[in-house]
């Protein structure tokens, strides 16, 4: 037989090459330990000989960037921040009684005091006064018949047994029709809206030919944080989760917070808040109502590597005592009327005006077409630098003032253009009858 390799029949001579075997073998494995060996300590101690980059292995520690709106992208470090692009708010045409301000007759409800746990007996007393908001927007068939069909819903929560509602603006929001469900009802009853007003986020819908429960309205004023508040609503659809009640407490109160542009003073609340909870009611433990839900923050901002980070726990409801001003007007006026002069402006600070030679100031983005900055002379691209004597230093230095004024008065501003400063008188005029997609040269910048 052949073999590939020595064989012999004598054991002794077999015996000594397993000798020399053996230790062939084991010269070899102590060889290739020590050559492990010093790989492993060159990699440790001068990892840049073998070509390792030690940075691809670090951990990134993300620090999340504070932001308020949900998935937006951030703004470019150098942009600067512009005003809010407010649309007109149309005004309802309703009956002359419907303009009458009723009265608010909610009766705070019987509590047993605070001792064990108040909640069930709350959410029985004021579950009534909530109900299911449905909007409706008008659309075509395959056929071509217009027909309503359901855009989306919230809650509102009852203020005056003649009918009156209140909820958000956004709910209600170009809406063709409008129905609510009563708290124990299936149908949905028609309602009419008296009201809306996009700035603050207020609207007021009324239903007739039926009893309603009104809820107690509270002092929002008086809230203090850390107290515990209970939001009601229908989060999410009117039907298979409504009147769902969430606990929690005032996180803060007097937040300043831009919503779809707009800027309002909101109390902020852990109480969980989900799409569909708008317009429902916030409630104390004395069952009154302190504030009206209207947003949640549900990304806190983005990580090193672009992700982005949520953010759980931070809703806000509009405060109660300011809700009510407003729904007044609505309710007598149908419209609010707010001084404005027809300008979207941006603040050039320190820094920005060095790098580009011109001065301080606020920074016009965009004029409104026929209203009264367009006909004081007003252009884009000018920067107002001094409004009533005060010089300007950010936008909304400017629009403090524009807000302090009546319509009518007259505002006198310096402006500088092209290597000159130019001064001009404005009349203000009514900010609910300008449009703000109507501006001279086309649209309107979008905020930095």
């Amino acid at each position: 037989m052949e073999h590939n390799g020595y064989y012999s029949s004598d054991p002794r001579h077999r015996r000594d090459h397993e000798g020399r075997g053996g230790n062939v073998f084991a010269g070899i494995v102590v060889t290739i330990v020590i050559i492990l060996l010093a790989l492993l300590v060159v990699g440790l101690l001068w990892p840049n000989l073998l070509g390792v980059d030690l940075r691809d292995y670090t951990i990134v520690n993300a620090t999340p960037t504070p932001a308020l709106e949900g998935d937006a992208e951030l703004p470019p470090a150098d942009m600067p921040e512009a005003t809010a692009t407010p649309q007109p708010t149309p005004t309802p045409v309703v009956p002359e009684q419907d303009r009458v301000m009723p009265e608010l007759d909610g009766t705070m409800p019987a509590m047993p005091g605070i001792v064990g746990n108040p909640i069930p007996d709350i959410y029985d007393a004021v579950s009534p006064g909530v109900v299911g908001v449905l909007n409706y927007v008008e659309t075509k068939t395959d056929k071509g018949k217009t027909i309503n069909e359901l855009y989306g819903s919230g809650t509102g929560f009852v203020v005056s047994s003649e009918g009156y509602i209140l909820t958000n603006a956004h709910v209600v929001e170009g809406a063709s029709k409008v129905t609510v469900k009563v708290f124990g009802e299936d149908i949905e009853r028609t309602a009419t809206l008296i009201g809306a007003d996009n700035e603050t986020d207020i609207a007021v819908l009324k239903v007739a030919d039926i009893q309603l429960q009104p809820l107690k309205l509270g002092d929002s004023d008086k809230v203090r944080v850390g107290e515990y508040v209970l939001a009601i609503g229908n989060p999410l659809s009117t039907d298979e989760l409504a009147n769902t009640i969430t606990f929690g407490i005032i996180s803060a109160t007097k937040r300043e917070v831009t919503i779809d542009n707009y800027t309002n003073s909101y109390l902020q609340t852990d109480a969980a808040i989900n799409f569909g909870n708008s317009g429902g009611p916030l409630i104390n433990f004395n069952g009154e109502v302190i504030g009206i839900n209207s947003a949640k923050t549900i990304t806190a901002g983005y990580d090193d590597l672009g992700n982005a980070v949520s953010a759980e726990g931070i809703g806000f409801a509009l405060p109660i005592n300011q809700v009510k001003k407003i729904m007044e007007v609505l309710i007598t006026e149908g419209f609010v009327e707010r001084p404005g002069i027809g300008v979207t402006v941006s603040t050039i600070d320190a820094a920005t005006a060095e790098e580009n030679g011109v001065p301080q100031g606020a920074y016009v983005e965009s004029v409104v077409k026929g209203k009264p900055a367009d006909l004081a002379g007003v252009r884009t691209g000018d920067i107002i630098t001094i409004a009533d004597g005060e010089a300007i230093l950010t936008h909304q230095q400017l629009v403090n003032i524009v807000l302090g004024k009546m319509i009518g008065d007259e505002l006198v501003i310096k402006i500088y253009r092209d290597g000159q400063y130019l001064d001009i008188t404005i009349q203000i005029g009514n900010k609910t009858d300008m449009n703000f997609d109507d501006i001279v040269g086309g649209t309107p910048s979008p905020n930095p």
